[in-house]
């Protein structure tokens, strides 16, 4: 009975065993197929972006011409022109801003570092204005009556003025985020060496422990700098615009951070060639 008892034991332990590791593969490969397909929808809609910005570019071009145009001739038909191109105007700065916005949606998926409830507060917030924004450009699109073009022109201006902070808030937690996944690699690189150099019985020689102790302090510094930005920015995340009034210093708030996680690369590199 003992045997028997072992043997469903061992089978089990065996089957969990290679279960276990079927799953983790099966995840890992999930994983990689979701980040390929991702950076592919980026990469398409980035092109997408750059001929819609230059379609505007043209439009507004044109709008400017059609407005130069009716302030010299004053006549019907150059009203109906300038609403017109305004119309045109107005569609093709939709259909830019709805796919600017929608590849900052994606990188705030695709970036790993950004703390989750941030992430999923202004995911959500993307969502509705690129909503609001497709429901706008739907609108337009069936108004042909000059006053109504312009009111509709005019309400997209009132409801969307801070539409740039939104987006600047993402971009601050993009960067943010590309240092703190930078950090998180770096922590599992510095493990990795460590367990090579303690197998290879060197670990403890006194130039490799000093250089690794540095490396240590040096990640650590990176980590606390980074602890305080996530800390302060939850405990602020319902203040108006607190991220966007990084927006113009993020150079100033950023280099501490890189500084120190480029010292750590730096510090890591040197380990493996010591």
């Amino acid at each position: 009975m003992k045997r028997l008892a072992f043997c469903f034991l061992s089978f089990f332990l065996f089957f969990s065993s290679a279960h276990a590791q079927e799953v983790e593969s099966t995840l890992k490969t999930d994983l990689i197929w979701q980040k390929e397909r991702l950076d592919g929808e980026i990469a398409t809609l980035k092109t997408t972006y750059q001929s819609q910005l230059e379609n505007y570019l043209y439009q507004e071009k044109l709008y400017k011409i059609a407005y130069d145009q009716h302030e010299q001739l004053q006549t019907l038909v150059s009203i109906e022109d300038l609403t017109q191109k305004a119309k045109n105007l107005g569609l093709s700065r939709d259909e830019v801003l709805i796919s600017y916005l929608d590849l900052l949606r994606l990188n705030l998926i695709g970036t790993e570092g950004i703390e989750l409830s941030l992430k999923s507060q202004h995911l959500s917030q993307l969502e509705t204005t690129i909503a609001y924004l497709k429901n706008h450009q739907e609108n337009l699109q069936s108004l042909n009556e000059r006053d109504q073009v312009l009111v509709s022109l005019g309400t997209f201006t009132n409801d969307q003025k801070n539409l740039s902070k939104q987006a600047e808030e993402v971009l601050v937690l993009l960067s943010v985020g590309n240092l703190q996944m930078i950090y998180d690699k770096s922590v599992i690189l510095k493990k990795d060496i460590d367990t090579y150099l303690e197998d290879k019985g060197t670990l403890n020689l006194p130039t490799i422990s000093r250089a690794s102790d540095e490396t240590n302090r040096s990640l650590s510094s990176a980590k606390l700098k980074l602890d305080a930005f996530w800390t302060e920015t939850l405990d602020r995340s319902q203040s108006n615009w607190y991220l966007s009034k990084f927006y113009d210093d993020l150079p100033k708030t950023l280099n501490p951070i890189y500084v120190n996680l480029s010292q750590s690369i730096s510090y890591l590199n040197e380990l493996l060639g010591i």
